[in-house]
């Protein structure tokens, strides 16, 4: 897996490098949104974090980008600067094999901007990165997230339960969405869709 797209313009969107100078905003937008992101993303229970641990772990992320770990995004809105998000590539699911992550700000959220990163994180993976699979894990209990594969034409392959319980004591359950290379052209959403290398 090797990546080095730096920043990715979309039609409403600019996905870049966290920079360490990100710390501050990044870490007060988490903090706000903590409560709602709790019970979908696991690493929010390591949080809050200060604003020096927040640029160390920025800086580690860096660190893993130039790597070809991992590779996170800051989401920015392009019309106002205004940040929307995190979105990041995994490659922890096999070779030839990308998975999606991202988290979407409540003041941002209604506005599609979910499906336009993953939409353009797929694009990345198939165009820039040689993948051939795309994957995203979707919580069952997550509707939003869940309509977001669906209008990008991802296959829903199967469910699994995880050993995390839920607040009923319910094994948590996960649906696992699938693209191909080859099925990514019957996606007729936003081209206009640009890499910046590094």
């Amino acid at each position: 897996m090797k990546n080095n797209v730096t920043q990715i313009e979309t039609p409403h969107l600019i996905l870049r490098i966290f920079q360490p100078r990100d710390a501050e905003l990044l870490k007060s937008r988490l903090d706000d949104n903590l409560e709602i992101m709790m019970p979908w993303i696991p690493w929010a229970k390591n949080e809050p974090e200060t604003v020096e641990e927040k640029r160390d772990r920025i800086r580690s992320w860096v660190g893993d980008f130039y790597s070809n770990r991992e590779y996170s995004y800051g989401v920015f809105e392009k019309a106002t600067g205004d940040f929307v998000g995190s979105s990041n590539l995994f490659g922890r699911r096999g070779k030839g094999t990308t998975e999606i992550g991202y988290w979407i700000d409540h003041l941002k959220a209604g506005k599609g901007y979910a499906t336009e990163v993953s939409y353009a994180l797929t694009k990345l993976s198939f165009e820039q990165m040689n993948i051939e699979k795309v994957l995203l894990y979707i919580d069952t209990r997550n509707k939003a997230s869940q309509r977001i594969p669906e209008k990008l034409n991802f296959t829903h392959e199967y469910t699994y339960r995880e050993l995390p319980k839920d607040e009923l004591g319910e094994r948590l359950k996960f649906q696992v969405w699938v693209m191909f290379v080859e099925e990514f052209k019957k996606v007729d959403k936003f081209e206009a869709v640009e890499f910046k290398l590094n």
